[in-house]
């Protein structure tokens, strides 16, 4: 059976028969009895509204403890799909590094070829040029020979 404060409150007692309780001192008690239990009910209410307060605070929690478990699992590809980007980006590089490697390394070969090949037409030069010298020295040196003869 539920009492409210209301119910002590009217609550009227048969007259006893023998020598039974002092009233005063029951409605004193029932008004102490009346007040704790109103205490008491504003309290639970007090309380119930606190419990609804926080359940609204756990499922707003709950919500964003789901929104940033969404937030790095996004992340966490977002991240990955950084770090497979970066390395596909470096291959890259690396790969045209090696073909820029490569044709300088080519032109750097056919540059040295060319090179040689002027060397040698200079050094065939220079030893016939010597030779046409020692020719023209020889011939001066027979002339100024048949000059002193002469």
């Amino acid at each position: 059976m539920s009492l409210s404060p209301l119910d002590i409150l009217q609550k009227q007692f048969a007259p006893a028969r023998r020598a039974g309780y002092e009233p005063a001192e029951v409605h004193a008690f029932l008004d102490a009895v009346r007040e704790s239990l109103e205490a008491s009910l504003r309290e639970n209410l007090k309380l119930r509204e606190m419990l609804l307060e926080r359940d609204r605070e756990v499922a707003g929690l709950r919500a964003e403890s789901g929104d940033i478990k969404e937030a790095l699992v996004l992340a966490r590809r977002l991240a990955m799909d950084m770090e497979l980007n970066a390395k596909r980006e470096a291959d890259l590089v690396v790969g045209e590094a090696r073909l820029e490697a490569e044709q300088l390394l080519a032109a750097a070969r056919d540059e040295e070829r060319v090179l040689q090949e002027h060397l040698v037409r200079l050094r065939t030069s220079r030893i016939h040029h010597l030779a046409q010298m020692r020719a023209f020295l020889g011939a001066q040196s027979r002339i100024l020979d048949e000059l002193e003869r002469e």
